[in-house]
Formats: C-alpha cells, sequence, structure tokens
C-alpha cells in the first residue's frame, strides 16, 4: 500500500479547515464528511501520484488536485507513496512561498 506522509503545514491546514467548518460555522458533519473526502482523494493520489496537474510554476515537482471544487491540494510523487505539502482554499492567491 503506498504510502502518504503530510508536512507540518498540510497537517495544520487540515485542522484549521476542520475548525472552521465545525466550530465557526457549527457543521461538525459537514466537517467530518470534508475530513473524509480529503482522505479519500489521498489514497487515490497515493496510488496514482502522477494523475494530476502539474503545477511546476509553483514549485518544482509538485502537483495539484482539486478536492469539493474549492479545495487545492499540492503534493509531490515520492518512490513509497505521496508528499502532502499544503491544502487550501481554492480562493487564496497561491505563491511559490506558500508550499515552502
Amino acid at each position: 500500500m503506498p504510502r502518504i506522509r503530510l508536512t507540518a503545514s498540510a497537517q495544520s491546514d487540515l485542522a484549521e479547515i476542520w475548525h472552521y467548518i465545525a466550530i465557526e460555522q457549527q457543521s461538525p458533519l459537514n466537517a467530518d464528511s470534508l475530513a473524509d473526502a480529503f482522505n479519500e482523494r489521498f489514497q487515490l493520489l497515493a496510488s496514482h501520484p502522477h494523475s494530476e496537474e502539474l503545477v511546476e510554476h509553483l514549485r518544482l515537482g509538485t502537483r495539484r488536485s482539486i478536492v469539493k471544487k474549492r479545495f487545492l491540494v499540492f503534493y509531490q510523487a515520492e518512490s513509497d507513496g505521496i508528499l502532502i505539502l499544503r491544502v487550501l482554499h481554492g480562493a487564496r492567491l497561491i505563491r511559490p512561498e506558500d508550499l515552502g
């Protein structure tokens, strides 16, 4: 089974997204559903790491996947799986320095 690793920034992104939806928007069920969607996408990406769009203008070897039409998952393929760099809202202006 391919390995899925997350940077500290990606872990923080996911926690902030969950907190915002569950607490600020008072919708823990939606937050949990989105967390499940992220996990499903991570599994799919780990199994097919080269299937998504390259965004090397942001960082060499980086790919982007869209979850629920509004969240961007930035990741890199590794020999045994993937490394999730960041999970950001699509409305945000993404700069190379945002990906580390």
